[in-house]
């Protein structure tokens, strides 16, 4: 197991700096000039009830976009350090919980938070959009490392007793209520299996504090504004079946291909757990991301960077179901490692590209040996400094002509096409009635 675990670490390390070394070009996109720019014409207060009222619920993760500094940080210095703070809050929160929950000493549990770490990288369905697009992060990578600190804090009330954590505790399920939905179904379903298995005080307070912000953010009139008209009747409950069948299946399938190379990694810490809870008890825990699953499904929501918080609980809960029925599962890591450097698998058309089976490593790989990073940030401030500069209410720009895989880029419409969201956002930021590419 040791050598595995080095393996793991070395592998654990080189990405984590690989990563960093990408977010040094990241750039400022897309919804992070909008959320800028409904703060500057609304407030903040303004932005967050327009918000509410016509685009969505999540009153947490968009308040964060909308305090957006894209106005101020003329240097563009956020998108390169805000994706590595997160990355390290992830590992940091990962050495408390592993610490807390299975009393590792800090070099130990600093190591198993790496390898937590790359672990996690791989399921991603979308690295550009959850760890370099500012707007994305703060909508999927922050409720992840909040989840993790929530984690922690219940530990410690359970432990303490004392009020402060409790206090905490609360205070984080209400704020992951409004980060993003599936999310907030994950948790919710956690908060209900808690209170299913203990009946006490402190978990009905949990679970109604849950429910009320749950429904808080639900309920928000912008979520409604945003539905389409769709077909109805036997057609439309067949398709929300089949894209519930779907995504069931590409979440298991990528998850599989992991838990060999996981359980050989993590085996102690799922051992332990596994000492202390039944088999139906983990089963249970492990339904939970059914529940996320049948809502997309129902929504006619098909696999995006939404369902990566799906992705790493289910991993998580069906290897502690692994381990204690299949525990020999694990000989076979090194098929999962081999797997994961793989290349992207690409069976699907474009408009179904996120059903391609991909680890994430050979992308990583391929942008810091063959992108030249530097040139798409180059390209892409040119661009900006350009449209600031223009005194008329038109401008026309060269498009981006290098564009990386990992790093989050979403091109404008040219002359001779109809505009984009893209156009949109930058025509209201800067003023302009017209921007487009050549």
């Amino acid at each position: 197991m040791k050598k595995v675990q080095n393996i793991v670490l070395f592998l654990s390390v080189i990405l984590f700096i690989g990563l960093v070394y990408i977010s040094l070009f990241n750039v400022y996109q897309t919804d992070d000039y909008m959320a800028s720019y409904g703060t500057r014409e609304y407030g903040l207060w303004g932005n967050f009830i327009n918000t509410y009222m016509t685009w969505g619920g999540r009153y947490f993760g968009y308040t964060m976009n909308m305090l957006n500094p894209v106005s101020y940080d003329r240097s563009g210095i956020l998108p390169k350090v805000y994706p590595v703070f997160l990355m390290l809050s992830f590992i940091g929160v990962s050495v408390l919980n592993f610490k807390a929950y299975f009393r590792n000493s800090s070099g130990e549990a600093l190591k198993k938070s790496f390898m937590l770490f790359f672990f996690y990288t791989l399921l991603l369905i979308s690295i550009p959009e959850h760890y370099y697009w500012v707007a994305g992060a703060n909508i999927y990578f922050m409720p992840a490392i909040l989840s993790g600190l929530l984690l922690y804090f219940v530990k410690k009330n359970k432990d303490s007793g004392k009020k402060i954590w409790l206090f905490l505790s609360l205070f984080l399920i209400v704020l992951l209520m409004g980060s993003n939905e599936i999310l907030a179904l994950i948790l919710q379903g956690v908060l209900m299996v808690f209170y299913y298995r203990n009946r006490n005080k402190q978990n009905l307070i949990f679970l109604l504090f849950g429910t009320f912000f749950l429904l808080v953010s639900f309920l928000a009139p912008g979520n409604f504004n945003r539905m389409g008209e769709a077909e109805s009747g036997l057609a439309k409950w067949l398709k929300r079946m089949a894209l519930f069948g779907v995504n069931t299946l590409y979440i298991a399938f990528k998850a599989l291909i992991v838990i060999p190379l996981f359980i050989k990694v993590f085996e102690k810490e799922l051992k332990s757990i596994a000492q202390k809870i039944t088999f139906e008890k983990a089963a249970l825990a492990w339904a939970v991301s059914l529940i996320p699953l049948l809502f997309t499904g129902y929504i006619l929501n098909s696999i995006a960077r939404q369902f990566e918080s799906i992705l790493f609980y289910f991993l998580i809960t069906f290897s502690l179901l692994v381990i204690f029925k299949f525990e020999k599962i694990k000989q076979f890591w090194w098929v999962s490692l081999i797997i994961i450097f793989l290349p992207e698998m690409k069976i699907f058309p474009e408009r179904y590209a996120y059903f391609n089976i991909d680890f994430n490593m050979a992308n990583i790989a391929a942008e810091l040996f063959t992108t030249d990073l530097k040139e798409y940030e180059r390209e892409v401030d040119e661009r900006i400094n350009i449209i600031k500069s223009s005194s008329g209410d038109s401008v026309v720009v060269d498009k981006v002509k290098t564009i990386p895989g990992v790093l989050y880029f979403s091109e404008m419409a040219s002359e001779k096409e109809e505009p984009t969201f893209v156009n949109d956002q930058l025509q209201k930021y800067f003023k302009k009635k017209y921007i487009r590419t050549k």
